[in-house]
């Protein structure tokens, strides 16, 4: 008898409690920020980053060079920028022979080898320094990061100045002594007359041909890029 009740009373409350957990209200429950999330606030503050993999360059010693072209409505087009960044293969040879045991150990060049892979990948980001003028900053990792000045133009009629990235679509490139490659595009909005309002919209991937319908309508625009010249003799 004693069983039974027991039985009962166990049954009533596992029953209390699943009735107790059905009516239970929800709640939100705090979770922990994801890197989309760092993307969003990066790009809320006008911070943009892209990051290349040149790794495929390494079957030949090239001498890199960034570029950055600027294209303006009514303009010819022109380079207002170029950042050597050195041959992509380096050699020990090209050091002066007391200090080429010191930059074997800082690039970790095994014994018996002279070269070491200089540039195998590079990240450039965009910032507004202030309201007319915003930041390239090229990084090459283990070798150089330096920025230079983009200046801005404002739309007309409403006097801002907004600017966004588009990347370039990749695609292999023919081997060759000496070639050039869009990476990304900065560029302004523009001000939509017929619906009197600004706007940034077209292809999500410039076509490196330069044929993309989104670069009839940008007044303005800088194009980041690499250059590859053959460094063998």
């Amino acid at each position: 008898m004693i069983k039974k009740k027991l039985s009962v009373i166990l049954l009533c409350l596992f029953f209390a409690g699943v009735a107790d957990a059905q009516e239970k209200n929800p709640q939100v429950i705090k979770g922990e920020p994801q890197v989309e999330d760092i993307y969003n606030v990066l790009e809320a503050m006008d911070v943009h980053i892209f990051r290349f993999d040149l790794k495929e360059f390494l079957n030949n010693v090239y001498a890199a060079n960034i570029y950055i072209d600027e294209y303006e409505e009514g303009k010819s087009p022109k380079q207002v920028h170029s950042i050597r960044l050195g041959t992509n293969i380096q050699s020990l040879n090209g050091i002066p022979e007391e200090h080429r045991q010191a930059f074997r150990e800082l690039k970790q060049v095994p014994e018996g080898k002279d070269e070491w892979e200089a540039i195998k990948e590079m990240a450039v980001y965009f910032r507004k320094s202030n309201d007319s003028t915003a930041v390239c900053t090229v990084n090459v990792p283990g070798g150089m990061k330096g920025g230079v000045p983009l200046q801005l133009r404002p739309i007309e009629k409403f006097h801002s100045y907004i600017y966004y990235p588009r990347p370039f679509k990749f695609q292999a490139v023919e081997k060759a002594d000496h070639f050039r490659i869009p990476l990304a595009l900065y560029g302004s909005a523009w001000l939509d007359k017929q619906h009197d309002f600004i706007r940034f919209c077209g292809e999500r991937e410039i076509d490196p041909g330069m044929k993309s319908e989104i670069l009839k309508d940008i007044p303005h625009y800088y194009v980041i890029g690499i250059e590859f010249k053959s460094a063998k003799n």
